[in-house]
Parts: structure tokens; C-alpha cells; sequence
């Protein structure tokens, strides 16, 4: 006697199955256009290069204390980020790989030149840079690990700005930094993690 009963059952489940189904699977009616969706920045990435509350603002101008003169040879020279000074005039060397994993070590040029967190680009290959631009100080700079202007994602935009602000200088740059008296850095200081890399 129950049997009838089920069978209706069964046949009222497998109606609802074979909806669902038809409703909710299937390809959409227009082809996706992947030329429209924009290329993201990794949250890794703007965490590591994007501003920081620690950061104190500056003026590149005021760098007028002791620095280094140094030579990098070859790009990337170490420096993680930049900063931007106020008005976004001048840069300031921000965090640096503190270590050299082998003889001649680009990523290690700056820690083993002495160039310190908290000090401000003065001049490159001779030019006074303390009141350019901080895009054209990035741009002669070519240094491709701190910039992020140059991501996937600000390509377009840069193009449409007109390019670069200057041509890369050519290695081997003579870059020369300044401190500015009683400025304290407050960044964070990188340590290696476990993949031969840094984070802070």
C-alpha cells in the first residue's frame, strides 16, 4: 500500500533535480570580454610598497645631513620602497634588504653601501634630484622591485600620462644620499623568512 505513495514522491524530487539544474547551470548568454577586466595588484603587494601609518611626512629639501655617496652597479639595488616627500617632491629610501646573501648580490648593494631607512635621494649620477618630482626620481632610479607605477594594473594609466617622466639613468648610477637632521625613522625593519626572501 505505500508503494503508490512513493512513487509520486520520487518522481516529484527528480522534477525538482532536473530544474535546479537547468536553472542554474549552463553558459551565459555573452561571452565574457577579458580585455575589460582590469589586471589587480596582489594585497601582498600594496602591503609591502603601498604607504604606511608609520611613515612621517618630509620635505626633500630639508635633507641637509650626512649620508653616503654610493655606486650600484646593477639594478635592483636593495631598497624595498620609496617614499614620497610632501607634494610628491623628493624620495626617501624606506626599507631596505639588510643582508647580502653572496659576493655581488644587486639586492644587497644598499645594505652593504651603508645606505640607511630614513635617508633621502640627493643626487643621481650628479643631478640634484631633493625637489624633483618622485615619479622622475623612480623613473632615473629604474629601480623595478620599488615602483609600483610600473604594475600591470597603472600601466595604462602611465601611458596615458605620457610615459615616463625621465629616461633610466645609466648603470652604474652615482646616487648620493642625505639625512635630515632629527628625523627619526619609524618603519619597519625587514628579517628573512624561510623562502630566502624579507617581510617585515
Amino acid at each position: 500500500m505505500a508503494r503508490p505513495v512513493l512513487v509520486p514522491a520520487l518522481a516529484a524530487l527528480a522534477a525538482v533535480y532536473s530544474f535546479a539544474s537547468f536553472a542554474f547551470v549552463g553558459t551565459p548568454s555573452t561571452p565574457r570580454d577579458l580585455s575589460r577586466v582590469p589586471a589587480r595588484v596582489s594585497a601582498e603587494y600594496l602591503e609591502r610598497l603601498g604607504p604606511k601609518d608609520s611613515d612621517v611626512p618630509f620635505d626633500g629639501t630639508s635633507a641637509t645631513g650626512p649620508g653616503a655617496a654610493v655606486e650600484f652597479k646593477k639594478r635592483p639595488f636593495g631598497i624595498l620602497r620609496y617614499q614620497p616627500g610632501n607634494g610628491m617632491k623628493g624620495a626617501m629610501a624606506m626599507e631596505i634588504i639588510p643582508k647580502s646573501r653572496y659576493p655581488g648580490d644587486p639586492q644587497g648593494q644598499a645594505f652593504a653601501s651603508g645606505v640607511q631607512s630614513g635617508w633621502v635621494v640627493a643626487s643621481i649620477n650628479g643631478q640634484n634630484v631633493l625637489s624633483e618630482d618622485f615619479g622622475k626620481i623612480m623613473d632615473l632610479l629604474d629601480d623595478e622591485v620599488a615602483d609600483p607605477r610600473f604594475s600591470k594594473s597603472t600601466a595604462l594609466a602611465l601611458e596615458k600620462q605620457g610615459g615616463r617622466m625621465a629616461e633610466p639613468a645609466a648603470a652604474p648610477l652615482q646616487v648620493t644620499f642625505a639625512s635630515i637632521p632629527g628625523y627619526v625613522y619609524k618603519g619597519a625593519e625587514l628579517k628573512e623568512d624561510g623562502q630566502d626572501g624579507f617581510a617585515r
